[in-house]
């Protein structure tokens, strides 16, 4: 338990204080200081049984007569009550077990909720019923804000586990990583958990700039998920990320290899892993991992700076002509598309976003373009939150038709929750589009940057030429024979592309940099 951890330190401060009033007043005589004050009793946790049982004798009373509603609109009363607050999360938890057994799920998990926020101790039992509910309603997020600020729970091991795993997505949600990293310690390694908790602890290291220590969680992690191939690929992507980022790019690219490519990150490692290429100085080997991105299979996506890549590549290998025409094609490609992202996003909200996204998720017509929304085709969060907002939706409408106290008071807890979560993942898809829509201005602008820098090159020939009185001629490359690993055919590209051709591209271009002329490095 989290608070059990603090108990050590504030019984030494206990003994401190006290050793220093035994020894009476100060040598010298004079008066002693002010003793410290006590401190603040919790009102909450000070209640007695006998306390809760009779501020809950209607409840008791209406249910020993059988009339759930009345019981059930007795808990209102004291919770409307701010007088009667220190209440509030008991009633709840009754609230919480009645409305679960008259088949309001997602009320139940909302009064569940709200009882171990207002009462940890107590609300305690709710932790187990709960998390089944939250499944069921496809809302475990809720419960990540919950247990981010109730760690310290009284419950069995296993369930301890998944609370720490929920409480510290939750709490990597909200930015607060070293907070997520202190409580996925507590998920053990005998845990179904840990293998998840492991890779979460590689991407917040990760994004600490603590590599190594981010490898060694990713690898344990990698390790555990053979039976889990899902799992695996996401680890082995943020793996080859971390090696990335640690600028050792052989094994970033040897595990970006390793996604398989019946993963939905399987384009995106191909990607970065040319980025990884390109860093390396493999210009032939990013041209060649890029000739997938270009070609028809992924004309509906959104990559533009694999073109980009394309042409730094070319324009490193000093093939101008072939770079300008690449500066070209993409500025007509991604220039319209950035101006109908503003305009589309312009006219939206966080309830339009989420709509459009739930409408590219079941296959209807969307008003943002596909390739922008194609990531949340397999984004779990996303999916979760739609089936969640259609459970909701479902509920509220048989909690209008009541006429009580109860359902009156759950209703808007529902719906607030429900908007909560429209609102939420709404502003993930403008966020993303608008960082796509800034992300395509820099890239034109860079466009032009190199374009400028051709113009220099060029210059830069002709000067020379002017000088010598002759051209300088093309550095001579060393031409190594492709080999072709046993049971695999090659040929050359003749214009034509094939699905089963995609991924296996190898391109073998000689560089066309006069000797003398030094156009710059991967780095």
């Amino acid at each position: 338990m989290r608070h059990a951890a603090l108990v050590p330190g504030l019984l030494l401060l206990a003994l401190s204080f006290s050793a220093a009033w035994a020894g009476g007043p100060k040598k010298g005589g004079g008066t002693p200081a002010t003793p410290p004050p006590a401190a603040p009793v919790d009102p909450v946790a000070a209640l007695t049984e006998e306390d809760i049982n009779k501020a809950l004798e209607p409840y008791f009373a209406a249910a020993m007569k059988g009339d759930r509603d009345a019981a059930l609109d007795a808990l209102i009363v004291i919770l409307d009550d701010p007088a009667q607050s220190v209440y509030h999360g008991v009633a709840y938890a009754r609230l919480a077990d009645s409305v679960r057994d008259l088949e309001q799920p997602y009320a139940a998990l909302i009064a569940a909720g709200q009882a171990i926020s207002l009462d940890p101790t107590r609300g305690a039992g709710q932790v187990k019923p709960s998390l089944k509910i939250a499944d069921e309603v496809h809302d475990l997020a809720y419960l990540e804000g919950v247990f981010a600020k109730n760690v310290g729970l009284d419950v069995d091991a296993e369930t301890r586990a998944e609370l720490a795993w929920l409480a510290a997505r939750g709490a990597y949600a909200d930015g607060q990583l070293s907070t997520a990293l202190g409580i996925l310690a507590l998920v053990g390694k005998d845990n179904p958990y840990y293998a998840k908790g492991q890779a979460l602890k590689g991407v917040i290291l990760n994004r600490q700039g603590k590599y190594s220590e981010a490898m060694a969680a990713l690898l344990i992690a990698e390790s555990l998920s053979s039976g889990d191939p899902e799992l695996q690929d996401v680890v082995r992507l943020n793996l080859a990320r971390t090696y990335y980022a640690a600028e050792n790019y052989t094994r970033s690219i040897e595990y970006y290899a390793m996604v398989s490519r019946a993963s939905a990150a399987w384009p995106d490692a191909q990607f970065e892993r040319a980025w990884a290429h390109f860093r390396f100085n493999d210009t032939n080997g990013a041209l060649g991992l890029l000739q997938n991105h270009v070609s028809p299979f992924y004309t509906e996506w959104y990559f533009p700076e694999a073109q980009l890549l394309r042409t730094y590549s070319l324009f490193l290998m000093c093939k101008f002509p072939e770079a300008s025409k690449q500066i070209d094609e993409f500025q007509a490609t991604w220039k319209p598309v950035r101006e109908n992202l503003r305009a589309t996003l312009g006219a939206m909200d966080e309830a339009a976003a989420f709509a459009d996204a739930r409408a590219y998720v079941n296959g209807e017509p969307t008003k943002l373009p596909g390739m922008v929304l194609r990531a949340y085709g397999s984004d779990e969060r996303l999916a979760e939150a739609i089936k969640a907002v259609a459970v909701a939706d479902r509920e509220l409408e048989k909690l209008n038709q009541r006429g009580t106290s109860w359902a009156k008071h759950l209703a808007p807890l529902v719906k607030a929750r429900r908007d909560e979560l429209v609102k939420t993942e709404g502003a993930r898809v403008m966020a993303s589009v608008q960082a796509k829509i800034d992300e395509l201005g820099q890239m034109i602008s860079d466009t032009e940057i190199s374009r400028l820098d051709m113009l220099n090159l060029e210059k830069r020939l002709y000067e020379q030429a002017a000088a010598s009185g002759e051209m300088a001629e093309t550095r001579k490359m060393a031409q190594r024979e492709v080999k072709i690993r046993k049971g695999y055919v090659s040929w050359p590209y003749e214009g034509e592309y094939w699905a089963d051709e995609v991924g296996y591209y190898r391109v073998n271009a000689v560089a066309e940099c006069p000797q003398g002329l030094t156009v710059g490095g991967g780095q």
